[in-house]
């Protein structure tokens, strides 16, 4: 695949990897400059575009539901025709690659979740392992059974995201006595992405402070 076959409207996924652990920002392709760069939407969170002058990158590209790599690319932020962009530039053919799943989060906190029984209404406190815009992981001393419909809420600043999500994984954790348990959610939410998307950037602002902070001394 080259950057040259790839449709104005692709999807992009930005990859950035940094002190050992992996985010993905998503955009779209706005533009091909030439045969080394292209042009995609500006990266916004909380109203912020971001820099990714500090991190390695990745792009991915999505053509016809299959995701293509280019490793090490370059990305700055550009003003094309009175407009801001990203310019990604990037040498070569992108690798097919294989990820199967959306980009998942560490969490780590706990939450409560919802669920209905025969005798009426249930909540429970369990540990958000990790989510992603199609699914949540969490582990719990209960037992659950799979196919059971449950209800996350997130508090997203001043937002309650409500999810529903159905279990379709079960895994049991001895060393923990406890229950592994993945989710799909039953429909895509918009504002889960962007709370993913700003989890990403503060925990990358925090490790940015945190080398910055122990440079100095």
């Amino acid at each position: 695949m080259t950057i040259e076959d790839m449709p104005i409207g692709t999807k992009i996924d930005i990859e950035v990897r940094f002190s050992g652990r992996n985010f993905t920002f998503n955009s779209e392709m706005v533009l091909l400059l030439d045969k080394n760069s292209i042009l995609i939407n500006p990266i916004v969170v909380n109203d912020k575009t971001l820099g990714f002058n500090d991190f390695i990158t990745n792009l991915v590209a999505i053509v016809n539901n299959k995701a293509f790599l280019w490793e090490n690319v370059k990305i700055n932020l550009v003003r094309y025709e009175g407009a801001i962009y990203h310019k990604v530039t990037l040498e070569g053919e992108g690798k097919s690659y294989n990820r199967r799943e959306a980009f998942r989060l560490y969490i780590g906190e706990n939450m409560t979740i919802y669920y209905n029984t025969a005798s009426g209404p249930t909540q429970i406190s369990v540990l958000v392992k990790d989510i992603s815009e199609s699914g949540v992981g969490f582990i719990t001393k209960e037992e659950l059974d799979v196919n059971r419909m449950i209800r996350l809420k997130i508090k997203d600043q001043n937002v309650i995201l409500d999810l529903t999500a159905v279990i379709i994984r079960k895994e049991h954790l001895p060393h923990l006595n406890s229950f592994l348990y993945g989710c799909k959610f039953n429909e895509k939410n918009n504002r889960l992405g962007k709370y993913i998307a700003r989890r990403q950037v503060e925990i990358l602002r925090s490790k940015l402070r945190t080398i910055s902070s122990n440079s100095k001394k």
